[in-house]
């Protein structure tokens, strides 16, 4: 596509006219109209302020692909945001990873995975920030200006991520963690924007039904690309599953009575149970698994019972000690054979999951479950495991 052509697009796609490009970049709009048309091109001194007011890079100003982006550094920083949300006192290590992805963001200005970490990361601040959420800790209550200026530039960069990466998966968790973020702040109508423009699995018609139907099967590699193509679609569904549980769990422990938690957290981690009986599906059920006990427990806390919040911990405990023992046997195999057997994200979550991690991540629960909890009853529950 020619450099005329690609202007005209994304300044349709912002829906300026010829002369609000042009005032903006303080030009005539018969400037724009020749760039546009091909009878002329811009100085090289305007091409930065073009790409800057067309809210797109320069690389997608001329053309390039814009659909490829670093995965691999992209992960790498996600894994060291995750580090630092999940260290020390909860609101503020949230507050550390967004400062750590904004510079990240800064340093990589077309790394798309980057900018939707970024996203989710004040996404996920967002419940430390507002006095009416459970979560309020008095995060930036000195300073609206700068919380202001981090929402801005999420959600300029989430729609940096909507309009220009091309990857789906990134654009849907730009619009969930937008949608989270409006929550947080009580803006209804605006969060809806973006829940509406996430998929659904109310039609039923999914595309995962129907990829197993075309693969080709006559081949010994036909036949193993079936067979995955089914095991990852186990997993997709499965996690869905898992996360409204887990959701449901944290919402209920909040407003809900005692037995209400009990129940849905019982059945849902019976559910779990299930689902693991396939080792195949244990790595996209522990976090989940974790995360539902840490909230019945809570709830068990919340209610001045230490010695019923201790006895599900313990329970969690052995679970916990099975999953690493599980692990650690698992990569003791070729790593390729580990994600042939067993798909990309699982093979991930497996390799990163240690001892020492998974012993920093229940020291951060157990911040949380303080926090939630008077400290009288978090005391004897201590005593207790």
């Amino acid at each position: 596509m020619a450099l005329g052509n690609n202007i005209k697009k994304f300044r349709r796609d912002l829906g300026y006219t010829q002369e609000e490009l042009a005032s903006i970049l303080c030009i005539t709009s018969q400037a724009v109209s020749k760039w546009e048309s091909g009878a002329g091109l811009p100085d090289v001194t305007q091409i930065v302020p073009l790409a800057q007011a067309l809210n797109v890079s320069t690389d997608a100003l001329f053309g390039f692909n814009t659909e490829n982006y670093d995965v691999r550094l992209a992960q790498e920083v996600e894994q060291k945001a995750n580090s630092l949300r999940d260290s020390g006192e909860q609101s503020q290590g949230a507050y550390s990873a967004v400062q750590y992805l904004d510079q990240q963001c800064e340093e990589n200005i077309f790394n798309y995975g980057i900018m939707t970490s970024f996203v989710q990361a004040v996404g996920h601040m967002s419940r430390y920030v507002n006095p009416k959420n459970s979560y309020y800790s008095g995060l930036m209550e000195n300073d609206g200006k700068e919380w202001k200026q981090l929402v801005r530039r999420a959600e300029n960069r989430a729609m940096q991520v909507i309009r220009y990466s091309g990857v789906k998966e990134l654009e849907d968790k730009c619009h969930f963690s937008l949608a989270w973020l409006c929550w947080h702040s009580n803006d209804w109508e605006k969060g809806m924007q973006h829940v509406e423009a996430l998929p659904s699995i109310s039609s039923n018609m999914l595309k995962e039904t129907l990829l197993p139907y075309f693969i080709y099967r006559d081949t010994e590699e036909g036949k193993e690309n079936w067979k995955a193509q089914i095991r990852d679609n186990y997993q997709n569904f499965i996690r869905a599953i898992n996360k409204q549980i887990l959701y449901n769990a944290e919402s209920m422990m909040w407003v809900s009575p005692l037995e209400e938690v009990e129940e849905n957290c019982f059945w849902g981690l019976s559910i779990m149970d299930k689902f693991m009986e396939n080792e195949k599906m244990i790595a996209h059920c522990q976090g989940y698994y974790r995360d539902t006990y840490k909230f019945l427990v809570a709830a068990y806390l919340r209610n001045d019972k230490p010695e019923k919040a201790a006895e599900e911990w313990k329970k969690l405990l052995a679970k916990i000690d099975k999953y690493v023992e599980f692990c650690s046997e698992v990569n003791k195999k070729d790593s390729k054979e580990v994600v042939r057997s067993y798909g990309d994200i699982a093979a991930r979550n497996m390799g990163t999951y240690t001892r020492d991690w998974i012993d920093g991540k229940l020291q951060f629960m157990l911040g949380q479950l303080k926090g939630w909890s008077k400290e009288e009853v978090f005391s004897e529950f201590e005593k207790l495991v």
